[in-house]
């Protein structure tokens, strides 16, 4: 921002209100400095409601972890997880769910890139597949999601029969 007629920037008003500057020469500058005194007054009444806001304890919302760590890791197989199973050419085949979980992602993200979705991370929990895109604005999120949903679905039940894990799409944003 520009500086006032003292050199001063708003900017380093604000560090020093947020207490972010221990900066003696600025404190004792504000003190004899009609226009810093004057804007400090201001955004110190405006700075309070942001320390009142500081101060509440916000609850982490139900799932925010495990969707996080979803989307950071993109693959997020359970630790000990059982290996899947399914039947191919007349045999029981044993997979890691690692493995599915690769081949579930990689599904999941051609078939969201011919919708414009972005898969943001995919896990499978207690046996289904949890998908968390983000969509582009103004397109029709909802019918998107549930489109993808049902092309992954069909792609699993035809590459792991029975085995396929049920599969669920949630929209987590919604992007310019």
């Amino acid at each position: 921002m520009s500086p006032f007629p003292c050199g001063r920037s708003v900017d380093e008003l604000v560090a020093h209100l947020a207490d972010r500057d221990d900066d003696p020469a600025l404190a004792r500058h504000v003190t004899g400095c009609a226009d810093c005194e004057a804007e400090l007054a201001d955004l110190e009444r405006r700075w309070d409601a942001v320390r009142e806001t500081a101060v509440v304890a916000v609850p982490t919302p139900p799932g925010l972890v495990i969707r996080v760590l979803a989307a950071v890791r993109g693959i997020r197989p359970r630790l000990g997880a059982p290996p899947v199973e399914f039947v191919q050419d007349g045999d029981r085949v044993r997979v890691a769910e690692r493995a599915v979980l690769a081949v579930c992602r990689q599904l999941a993200v051609e078939a969201a890139a011919e919708l414009d979705l972005h898969v943001r991370g995919t896990a499978v929990e207690d046996g289904q597949l949890q998908v968390l895109v983000a969509a582009r604005y103004p397109d029709p999120a909802i019918a998107a999601a549930d489109e993808l949903r049902s092309k992954v679905a069909r792609q699993l039940l035809a590459h792991l029969g029975d085995a396929a894990p049920v599969v669920h799409v949630h929209l987590i944003d919604i992007a310019p």
